[in-house]
């Protein structure tokens, strides 16, 4: 109720008090008058909302952080009465959208327009329910009415490409550096010698046999690792900042474009996230693998209460020797470098992406958990906020002291001068 509205029922009840009270005719006349306005304002919001039918339609149902949500609304009149002081809007949870619009209709007739909203933060939201507001011309009344049933929307995070990604984090063939001899028969051969005793006949290497003269066995190389993992950190209080410029939505992109660059590679990929809902999904390489992984990061928050050395020995059950897995975080405790340990010691490849809480204003200290992965040799990466990921995850971090020379080297120079 507006306060013109209330202004008019305080001003109805005064005329009607002196009408009663005094028995004037100007007082009643008055008070019939306005009644009438208000029967004449009420009726015409009424109808406005009547005969009245709402069509919207969207060809996806999930876009991208960076996109756009578009689609056309169509408002029908059924009726030949003329519809006037109307708005339109979609009803959504979608942050920063407002799609209302007034108009106007006459006999029969229909208005489509086209919706476009900016997409700034991933999520899942409720759109596609359309709200009709009716006003009447004096401004008394405000009916309304709601139109089409609502349709979860996702939006998923933002990725960015990563041509230059360090072959390391899954055993690439493209860097010699990182390949391993494989007492098992793989899809890659790496070379060819002579048969020894014991060397089963299925690594004979026929054609090298025939032209060597003598029995050539093929050796065979790790290539590309079977199964790729991404475990995503969302323990609550490790991450900070305010969305959508934190650590959280860092660390999602960082792990929203590994898994997009790796599934372009072929590679079977799976998720280990636990945040405010747990997600375990196996590697898989098939053309929905990537639609349900989006999904996940889309949905999930950071509001976690396991550990993330706790969710690393729980996930060990599940990996062997022939998986890597990418470990996204932006703790700055190293409580869980001892079971990153564990895990190299049994074979896994193992590679950390460190989401730097420096870059976000902490204060914490992340030299001794990078010198104790160094020591460890697990390649780890440093993205800093608002650093480009192709550059970040082109090369790891050596050593703490990398970090701290630029600083070492300014403090220098300003002391000479």
């Amino acid at each position: 109720m507006t306060r013109r509205t209330i202004g008019i029922l305080i001003l109805l009840a005064v005329v009607a008090f002196y009408a009663f009270g005094t028995g004037f005719p100007f007082f009643y006349r008055l008070l019939y008058a306005t009644l009438l306005v208000l029967l004449i304002g009420l009726a015409w919001a009424w109808l406005n909302l009547r005969r009245l039918e709402v069509q919207l339609t969207r060809s996806e149902h999930r876009g991208q952080v960076g996109g756009h949500l578009e689609g056309r609304i169509r408002v029908i009149s059924h009726t030949r009465l003329p519809k006037s002081w109307l708005e339109v809007a979609e009803v959504t949870d979608l942050p920063d959208y407002s799609t209302g619009r007034g108009l106007a209709l006459v006999r029969e007739q229909s208005r489509t327009w086209r919706i476009q909203t900016y997409l700034a933060r991933r999520g899942v939201y409720q759109t596609g329910q359309v709200e009709v507001i009716s006003r009447d011309p004096f401004g008394l009344f405000e009916l309304r009415r709601r139109f089409l049933q609502p349709q979860p929307y996702i939006v998923l995070p933002a990725t960015q490409p990563l041509p230059d990604l360090d072959s390391r984090f899954a055993n690439l063939p493209s860097d010699s550096r990182v390949t391993r001899r494989s007492d098992h028969i793989t899809t890659d051969a790496a070379s060819v010698r002579e048969y020894t005793h014991g060397d089963s006949l299925a690594r004979i290497h026929w054609p090298s046999t025939a032209r060597m003269d003598t029995l050539m066995v093929k050796e065979f190389d790790m290539g590309i690792s079977a199964e790729a993992w991404v475990l995503l950190d969302l323990q609550r209080g490790v991450h900070l900042g305010d969305p959508p410029d934190n650590t959280e939505e860092l660390a999602v992109t960082v792990a929203a474009s590994l898994i997009s660059r790796l599934l372009e590679l072929s590679m079977p990929v799976g998720l280990a996230a636990d945040g405010d809902q747990t997600y375990l999904l196996r590697p898989d390489s098939s053309p929905e693998q990537q639609g349900r992984l989006m999904e996940a990061l889309a949905a999930v928050h950071a509001q976690g209460q396991t550990t993330l050395e706790r969710f690393i020995y729980d996930l060990q059950p599940h990996l062997n020797r022939f998986n890597t897995l990418t470990i996204v975080t932006p703790s700055a405790h190293s409580d869980w470098i001892p079971a990153v340990e564990s895990l190299r010691r049994s074979g896994i490849n193992v590679a950390v992406v460190l989401v730097d809480p420096r870059s976000f204003g902490a204060s914490a200290d992340i030299q001794f958990s990078l010198d104790a992965l160094f020591m460890n040799d697990t390649p780890t990466y440093l993205v800093k906020r608002g650093q480009p990921l192709n550059e970040a995850l082109r090369f790891p971090v050596a050593r703490s002291s990398d970090l701290t020379a630029p600083v070492v080297a300014a403090a220098a120079r300003e002391a000479a001068r």
